[in-house]
């Protein structure tokens, strides 16, 4: 069964991402160190997280020996990653597991087109090595499968002084030309989790809704990422 990792946001400078997200009451981390780093989370203590990264446009010229190695998904995910523009690019789903061999074969026997299973690495800011798998599903706008990270990276404790506590509800659009095969990865997704599924023109984010805050956010700080407040149990919204 696979649910919400995390949701990634393309952004065109990581660390003015951070700035203007302190500026907004998040914490945020750099994924490595900051003076290299070519992304930033934004945990919660449970839940989904946030991750921003930046890409080149011109890493989209690596799609065919990305497709040659780990096959066609990974390519046009790759392309997809490097679209310019700020904004939702992508969303992962993840398994306990630090391995994607068993999902990789369940979700092609089920139908869906997937790539190899690809390793993945990077330092954390304190030096320490974290190792991940990941592996791409066609069309390129559905999400994407994780393992775990290896090892563990969420934070025992997580504070946002705005009072964010947790990403509440994911809503995620899937057009008609791709819901077949939107329903096809369905059917191994965590019913009880906060992704919410609706008709839309195009396939993607919409937008992500966070528990707790305790204000709106100025969408010139946001670099594209549509966030909004859920309301609170007894409440309209």
């Amino acid at each position: 069964m696979l649910r919400c990792s995390h949701v990634l946001c393309k952004v065109d400078d990581v660390g003015a991402v951070v700035r203007d997200y302190e500026a907004l009451g998040f914490t945020v981390v750099y994924g490595s160190a900051p003076e290299r780093a070519h992304n930033a989370l934004l945990w919660f203590e449970e839940g989904p997280f946030i991750e921003f990264f930046q890409l080149p446009s011109a890493f989209r010229l690596l799609r065919w020996p990305m497709a040659a190695v780990n096959g066609r998904a990974a390519g046009e995910r790759l392309t997809r990653w490097a679209r310019r523009g700020e904004g939702w690019r992508d969303l992962a789903l993840e398994t306990d597991d630090t391995a994607l061999a068993g999902v990789h074969t369940t979700l092609r026997d089920g139908g869906v087109r997937v790539s190899r299973v690809m390793n993945g690495r990077r330092k954390h800011p304190d030096g320490a090595l974290v190792r991940y798998q990941f592996l791409a599903t066609r069309p390129a706008e559905l999400p994407f499968a994780v393992s775990s990270y290896d090892p563990p990276q969420r934070p025992a404790t997580v504070r946002h002084l705005n009072g964010a506590r947790r990403i509440g509800r994911v809503r995620y659009g899937v057009s008609d030309r791709d819901r077949a095969a939107f329903d096809r990865l369905a059917v191994h997704l965590d019913p009880g989790g906060p992704l919410v599924v609706e008709p839309a023109p195009a396939t993607g984010v919409l937008a992500v809704g966070i528990d707790g805050l305790t204000g709106p956010l100025d969408p010139g700080r946001t670099h594209g990422a549509v966030l909004t407040a859920v309301a609170r149990e007894g409440e309209a919204g």
